[in-house]
C-alpha cells in the first residue's frame, strides 16, 4: 500500500485506489466531515455529513452511517466516529486509519473518537505541536458559562464561534444557563440537522427578533466575521446595546483575540473540538486558562 497527498489523500494498492478528503469534487471519494477544508461533492460520508454537504455547499453525495463496512474501489472501508463535530468520522480503509479531525474527548452534540488497531495511522494533527497544552475542556466550559452569567446580569452577550460545529456546541452549553439563545440564519440552518437528528438545541433566528426585543439578557451566537469592528451591516444595531462579546475557539491558547473581537469585557475562550497532543490534561504554569 502506498499512501501520499494528490489532491486529497490518495492510498493506492496495486491497481487499486481511493482518495480521502479531496479538494474538488471526486467520485469515489470518502469525506471525514462538514467543514469547508474538507468538504467536498461526489463522495462518500456519513448521513449527518451529507446533509451538512447540501446546506453549506448545495452538493450531492453518497451516505454511510457508522459502523458499516462497504467495498469501495477494491479497499473494505468502514467510517468511525471521529469525536471533531456532528457527522464527523475517521476512515478505515484495510488495515489503514485516517482520521480526519478527531477529539476523544467529543462534545456534547457529537460521539467520542475510539482507538483503532491497525498497521497504518494518518493523524490530522491541528494542534500537533508539544507546545499547545490545553486544560480540560469541562474546567475552559465552566469559566465560560461562568462569564456568561455575569455579563448576562446587565445585558446581551454574543459569542462568536465558527457556523459548524462549534456554534451547535454553545447553542448546547449555553443552553444549561436556561437563557434564551438567539443564531444567525446560517447557524440555524445547521442547527436544524442536529434537531431532525433527535440532538436537543434551543435557539431562536436573530432574523425573528422583534426589535424591541434586541437588548433583552440573551446569548447571541454569530458568525466571527459579524462581531469584528466595523460590525457587519446586519447587526450594526449591537453596537448600540453595550454588547459583551467573547471569540470561542481552540487558537485562543495561542493568540490573543480581545482587540479584533471589541473592548470591554471580552475574553477568548479556548472550547476545542480537535485532540489535545499530550495525554495528561493541564492548565498553563499560572493554573488558568485563557482569557
Amino acid at each position: 500500500m502506498r499512501v501520499r497527498y494528490e489532491g486529497g489523500i490518495l492510498v493506492q494498492d496495486l491497481l487499486k485506489e481511493v482518495i480521502l478528503d479531496p479538494v474538488r469534487k471526486t467520485p469515489g471519494s470518502v469525506v471525514s466531515h462538514g467543514h469547508m477544508d474538507h468538504l467536498t461533492s461526489g463522495g462518500i460520508m456519513t448521513p449527518q455529513t451529507l446533509e451538512v454537504l447540501k446546506v453549506r455547499r448545495g452538493g450531492t453525495g453518497h451516505a454511510l452511517p457508522y459502523g458499516k463496512e462497504i467495498e469501495l474501489n477494491g479497499f473494505r472501508v468502514v467510517l468511525k466516529d471521529a469525536g471533531h463535530v456532528f457527522g464527523s468520522a475517521m476512515v478505515r480503509v484495510d488495515d489503514l486509519l485516517y482520521t480526519g479531525d478527531f477529539n476523544p474527548e467529543g462534545g456534547a452534540t457529537c460521539g467520542k473518537a475510539r482507538p483503532e488497531f491497525v498497521q497504518s495511522l494518518i493523524v490530522d494533527a491541528t494542534y500537533g505541536r508539544p507546545g499547545y497544552n490545553f486544560p480540560p475542556k469541562t474546567d475552559v466550559e465552566s469559566d465560560l458559562l461562568n462569564w456568561l452569567e455575569m455579563e448576562l446580569a446587565s445585558g446581551p452577550v454574543a459569542l462568536a464561534g465558527y457556523e459548524f460545529g462549534k456554534s451547535q456546541e454553545l447553542i448546547s452549553l449555553v443552553n444549561r444557563l436556561g437563557v434564551e439563545v438567539a443564531v444567525s440564519d446560517r447557524i440555524a440552518d445547521l442547527a436544524d440537522i442536529y434537531v431532525r437528528h433527535g440532538i436537543d438545541l434551543r435557539y431562536r433566528r436573530l432574523s425573528a427578533l422583534a426589535e424591541g426585543e434586541r437588548k433583552d439578557p440573551r446569548a447571541y451566537i454569530l458568525p466571527p466575521g459579524w462581531l469584528r469592528p466595523p460590525l457587519d451591516d446586519s447587526v450594526s444595531w449591537l453596537g448600540a446595546i453595550g454588547l459583551r462579546t467573547a471569540y470561542v475557539s481552540g487558537w485562543c491558547a495561542m493568540f490573543d483575540f480581545t482587540r479584533r473581537y471589541g473592548g470591554g469585557s471580552t475574553p477568548s475562550d479556548q472550547v476545542r473540538s480537535h485532540a489535545d497532543p499530550v495525554s495528561s490534561w493541564r492548565r498553563d504554569a499560572n493554573g488558568t486558562p485563557c482569557s
